[in-house]
Protein backbone atom coordinates (compact mmCIF):
# COMPACT_ATOMS: atom_id res chain seq x y z
CA UNK A 1 0.00 0.00 0.00
CA UNK A 2 1.40 3.44 -0.82
CA UNK A 3 2.32 5.70 1.52
CA UNK A 4 -0.32 8.22 0.37
CA UNK A 5 -3.13 5.53 0.81
CA UNK A 6 -1.73 5.04 4.27
CA UNK A 7 -1.96 8.66 4.99
CA UNK A 8 -5.41 9.10 3.76
CA UNK A 9 -6.68 5.85 5.65
CA UNK A 10 -5.32 7.19 9.15
CA UNK A 11 -6.66 10.24 8.67
CA UNK A 12 -9.98 9.30 8.01
CA UNK A 13 -9.53 7.30 10.63
CA UNK A 14 -8.42 10.18 12.88
CA UNK A 15 -11.38 12.45 11.45
CA UNK A 16 -14.27 9.59 12.77
CA UNK A 17 -12.52 8.98 16.01
CA UNK A 18 -12.86 12.56 16.82
CA UNK A 19 -16.48 12.66 15.51
CA UNK A 20 -17.59 10.39 17.49
CA UNK A 21 -15.97 11.60 20.79
CA UNK A 22 -17.18 15.49 19.76
CA UNK A 23 -20.60 13.54 19.55
CA UNK A 24 -21.17 12.13 22.90
CA UNK A 25 -19.45 15.35 24.80
CA UNK A 26 -22.13 17.37 23.29
CA UNK A 27 -24.97 14.91 23.89
CA UNK A 28 -23.53 14.98 27.92
CA UNK A 29 -23.94 18.90 27.89
CA UNK A 30 -27.09 18.91 26.04
CA UNK A 31 -28.35 16.37 29.02
CA UNK A 32 -26.93 18.37 31.45
CA UNK A 33 -28.78 21.68 30.41
CA UNK A 34 -32.00 20.07 30.16
CA UNK A 35 -31.57 18.86 33.57
CA UNK A 36 -31.19 22.79 34.70
CA UNK A 37 -33.46 25.38 36.35
CA UNK A 38 -34.45 28.68 34.60
CA UNK A 39 -33.78 32.00 36.58
CA UNK A 40 -35.44 33.32 39.38
CA UNK A 41 -37.01 29.41 40.07
CA UNK A 42 -36.02 27.24 43.13
CA UNK A 43 -32.76 25.34 43.08
CA UNK A 44 -30.10 23.79 45.49
CA UNK A 45 -27.09 22.71 45.59
CA UNK A 46 -27.35 19.09 45.15
CA UNK A 47 -29.66 18.15 42.62
CA UNK A 48 -31.84 20.92 40.92
CA UNK A 49 -28.53 23.33 40.03
CA UNK A 50 -29.14 26.45 37.97
CA UNK A 51 -28.56 26.33 34.25
CA UNK A 52 -24.83 27.84 32.87
CA UNK A 53 -23.91 31.57 33.51
CA UNK A 54 -26.55 31.57 36.62
CA UNK A 55 -25.55 30.65 40.37
CA UNK A 56 -27.75 29.76 43.22
CA UNK A 57 -28.57 32.31 45.70
CA UNK A 58 -30.03 31.69 49.11
CA UNK A 59 -31.34 33.83 52.39
CA UNK A 60 -29.81 33.68 55.28
CA UNK A 61 -30.01 30.01 56.85
CA UNK A 62 -29.81 28.86 53.13
CA UNK A 63 -33.62 28.87 52.94
CA UNK A 64 -35.58 30.50 49.70
CA UNK A 65 -32.95 29.68 47.13
CA UNK A 66 -33.31 31.02 43.22
CA UNK A 67 -31.25 30.66 40.49
CA UNK A 68 -30.09 34.35 39.51
CA UNK A 69 -27.52 35.78 36.58
CA UNK A 70 -24.15 37.11 38.00
CA UNK A 71 -23.37 39.63 39.88
CA UNK A 72 -23.19 42.81 37.02
CA UNK A 73 -26.65 41.69 36.56
CA UNK A 74 -27.84 42.20 40.35
CA UNK A 75 -26.24 45.73 40.46
CA UNK A 76 -27.76 46.63 37.05
CA UNK A 77 -31.42 45.77 38.31
CA UNK A 78 -30.53 47.31 41.95
CA UNK A 79 -30.21 50.21 39.51
CA UNK A 80 -32.98 50.41 37.65
CA UNK A 81 -34.98 49.62 40.39
CA UNK A 82 -36.12 45.82 39.43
Amino acid sequence: MSPKVQALLLLVGLITFLAVHAEEELSEIEESERECVEEHKSCNWDDKQCCPKMSCHCSIGLTNCKCVKGPIRKIIEWIIGK
